[in-house]
């Protein structure tokens, strides 16, 4: 497993807007699919920073995927975060218009306020090239983040944007604890794991 380097966080961006490009969520914040590629790269070119920063940025083998994740005593949303998603929602306008920038503030909040309140460490951003699905790589990416979780007694937590990934997670023991209405088709899941025990 490779850790990154500030040098990287191009190529951490790419891999997870190559990640995200069919995703639903993604989809609906931006309908265009012409320029969602470039939105996403710039969109996870501030995230990767921030994660670089203030948690923990990791390469699937053979750079195949990317997680993002934050260890517990890391507030996701304190007003770092908030200045990078002010920013990342310019970004979203830019590209798609106001509406977009709209639509991913409103799932932003929503998603916020999802937040469990128990100390917990969290996975911000998980996804693998579309090529590499389905040959068992993603469990790679969540490895660190749930050995540090069974490491330090705390639960983990995350966000499905894609109804297809809840299996994948379930199978590495995450729950479904809130589903994340965004409209009347869509909704995202929030999932947590408890840590195993000795």
């Amino acid at each position: 497993m490779l850790r990154f380097s500030q040098e990287q966080t191009q190529k951490a961006a790419k891999i997870l807007a190559r990640g995200f490009i069919d995703d639903p969520t993604f989809s609906f914040i931006l309908p265009q699919s012409e320029t969602r590629l470039e939105a996403l790269t710039a969109f996870f070119q501030l995230f990767v920073a921030d994660g670089i920063k203030r948690g923990e940025v990791v390469f699937a083998p053979e750079e195949q995927g990317v997680s993002v994740w934050y260890p517990t005593e890391v507030a996701v949303y304190d007003d770092q975060f908030e200045e990078t998603f002010a920013k990342v929602v310019s970004i979203a306008s830019h590209f798609g218009g106001l509406e977009a920038g709209e639509r991913f503030e409103q799932i932003g909040k929503k998603v916020e306020a999802s937040e469990p309140v128990a100390p917990h460490c969290e996975v911000l951003w998980i996804a693998l090239v579309p090529e590499a699905r389905g040959k068992g790589i993603g469990g790679s990416l969540l490895q660190p983040v749930i050995n540090y979780s069974n490491a330090k007694k705390v639960g983990c937590y995350l966000v499905s944007s894609n109804p297809r990934n809840i299996s994948f997670y379930e199978k590495h023991g995450f729950r479904r604890v809130s589903p994340i209405q965004i409209n009347d088709t869509h909704f995202m899941t929030g999932m947590w794991r408890e840590p195993a025990e000795n």
